[in-house]
């Protein structure tokens, strides 16, 4: 049983990460049109950890999004993880960041439904941010780049964005990102 289980661990980091640069990702990089997303080795364990407790535990990465970051129950989740359901986007700060300079940090736009046109992803990102963070963007010299990855690595079903925020460079800011902005899995805070 263990054997199949490094088969699998190895085939998803395969799958996830099939080009392997060792260097963290800036944010000349992220405003750049050759953006290649990855995670530090110890970032990309962790999530491959936790895709495989996933996976073990029967249950989706659509579902638990819709658990954690829709706050559904597990059956209003499974009846929604179709992507058919009427619910409000979400903004989170991802708990499985890629691998970033120190003042860029990683948030997530979530809609409940399959659609991955970038530019309804796009807007909706950017209404999201206006609302959640203009307060915060006015007082901070904060800059963000919404990003959609394509098709090949997508590990969750559910159509999201990824949103790079810049100018996180002291614990007061992050403090007050954290005090508008929930994690997107709950009691995991990558900072």
């Amino acid at each position: 049983m263990k054997v199949l289980a490094a088969i699998r661990l190895v085939i998803l980091t395969l799958l996830v990460s099939p080009f392997v640069v060792a260097e963290v990702i800036t944010w000349e990089e992220i405003q750049s049109d050759r953006l290649d997303t990855r995670r530090s080795d110890t970032q990309q364990e962790i999530y491959l950890r936790y895709l495989e407790r996933l996976r073990d535990s029967k249950k989706s990465p659509e579902t638990t999004v819709l658990e954690d970051i829709f706050r559904l129950s597990s059956e209003q989740a499974e009846a929604c993880r179709s992507g058919d359901c009427q619910l409000d986007s979400r903004l989170v700060i991802n708990s499985f960041p890629y691998w970033l300079e120190d003042d860029v940090v990683h948030l997530l736009v979530f809609v409940a439904n399959k659609s991955w046109k970038e530019g309804y992803l796009i807007s909706e990102s950017e209404r999201l941010l206006r609302a959640k963070l203009s307060d915060l963007k006015s007082r901070y010299d904060l800059q963000w780049r919404i990003y959609v990855n394509p098709p090949h690595k997508r590990t969750v079903g559910l159509a999201h964005a990824h949103i790079f925020l810049k100018g996180v460079d002291t614990a007061e800011i992050a403090e007050a990102i954290k005090a508008v902005i929930p994690f997107s899995k709950p009691g995991l805070a990558p900072w």
